[in-house]
């Protein structure tokens, strides 16, 4: 008897133990769904250890696409049963863009439009081919751009994103549609700013349905958060990001949280809300995202699962008005964009290690700066410690969890 007691006393000795991480890794929150950056209220199991946040370095004599703000500007997509006043006073601030969906055979939505005027909103309106055969759907596409122009104000024009997802075109049918489309715009509505939306987040290969960069000024993506995949959403979305923002800026459209889901009929409120303001200072890691629109009004139509729409739910409006009260979210455009510095992501992340900053050397050696002396290796990669790289503007802003550097 006593030995059996002696045996149990030692295991359970042993789980009391607590065990650190290898020092090498880098540690995540807790929580399966928290940010991608989340780094902050976090356990750490070794408090030595490196922790990975977003390096963006500043790029001169940077020229910007058309309507591309310094900041990133606010959208909404709206259920049309809820109330755009009411929402707007609620969050606490206007917005840059409003969004409609239609088919290029439909009516334009003059009153909408009118609204959008009204409340000095930009119109973003996604365009989906056309179900009449009363005309072909070139000649849709061409009175569809007419009719768009004669309004003669700024817009953008999201064409064709459920291709190839449902429709009959091939990546040379579609590239050919495109550029007709961009090209009746431009002759009919040069105000309109051509949008690409991928029709699909995975990126990991070349998009064959990408019609070129001669003839797309924004590209979109959207980017729809389950509760359960938040995690991994974001790291395809900035697999996406890497992938184009040195050639345009980028538009989430849109951006929903879901808040109810039909499996097991559950409202997920409180996580909602945690993630609307956990994405939204995420985004603000990535310097191209221009144009977040939040919200898919038939969200639940289209998914059949979860439901990303926008709620009135108090809770979710408090956590939207919170988070976007940052300065860099903005309720404009840029009509008439300056050529002028900017912030560039960086493929790799800087590490917070001993309350020292350190830099990939991959990351300096492209930018021409010559490495000072012995690296320090981090997770099989070599890193400078950021102290001694003198005359560059570095540091690491705690509320975004953000390293900028001035090269």
């Amino acid at each position: 008897m006593k030995i059996t007691i002696l045996l149990i006393l030692i295991f359970l000795s042993a789980c009391a133990i607590d065990h650190p991480s290898p020092i090498s890794g880098v540690p995540r929150s807790g929580a399966a769904n928290s940010s991608f950056f989340e780094n902050t209220n976090i356990a750490l199991p070794d408090e030595n250890a490196p922790i990975a946040v977003p390096l963006l370095y500043r790029l001169d004599n940077f020229t910007p696409a058309i309507y591309e703000p310094d900041g990133t500007s606010l959208g909404i997509w709206l259920d049309p049963n809820i109330s755009k006043r009411s929402f707007l006073q609620q969050a606490g601030r206007n917005h840059a863009v409003f969004v409609y969906e239609m088919h290029a055979c439909d009516d334009i939505p003059v009153n909408w439009i009118l609204q959008c005027i009204a409340s000095l909103a930009t119109p973003l309106i996604i365009i989906h081919p056309p179900l009449s055969d009363y005309a072909t759907e070139t000649e849709w596409i061409m009175y569809l751009a007419y009719r768009l122009g004669t309004f003669n104000l700024p817009m953008f024009v999201a064409f064709y994103p459920d291709v190839p997802q449902g429709m009959d075109y091939t990546t040379g049918e579609f590239a050919a549609i495109y550029r007709f489309a961009r090209s009746m715009f431009s002759l009919h509505a040069p105000l309109a700013s051509f949008v690409w939306v991928a029709p699909a987040l995975n990126s990991t290969t070349r998009n064959p349905f990408f019609p070129g960069h001669d003839v797309v000024d924004w590209v979109g993506i959207s980017l729809l958060l389950p509760p359960e995949e938040v995690e991994d959403t974001l790291e395809q979305f900035e697999a996406f990001y890497h992938r184009f923002n040195d050639h345009h800026p980028v538009i989430v459209l849109p951006l929903g949280v879901s808040h109810f889901s039909n499996e097991g009929h559950g409202y997920r409120i409180p996580q909602a809300a945690y993630d609307i303001t956990d994405i939204y200072r995420t985004l603000l890691s990535f310097p191209r995202v221009r144009l977040v629109v939040y919200g898919d009004a038939f969200g639940m139509a289209k998914t059949g699962g979860d439901d990303f729409s926008i709620s009135i739910e108090p809770a979710l409006i408090d956590a939207y008005r919170d988070a976007i009260s940052h300065e860099r979210f903005l309720s404009a455009i840029e009509k008439s964009p300056q050529s002028t510095g900017r912030y560039k992501r960086d493929l790799q992340h800087a590490y917070i290690y001993n309350n020292r900053i350190y830099i990939d050397t991959e990351t300096l050696q492209s930018l021409n700066i010559p490495l000072p002396g012995s690296v320090t290796e981090i997770n099989g990669r070599e890193y400078i410690n950021a102290s001694r790289l003198s005359g560059f503007g570095i540091r690491h802003c705690e509320e975004l969890n953000i390293v900028f550097f001035n090269p």
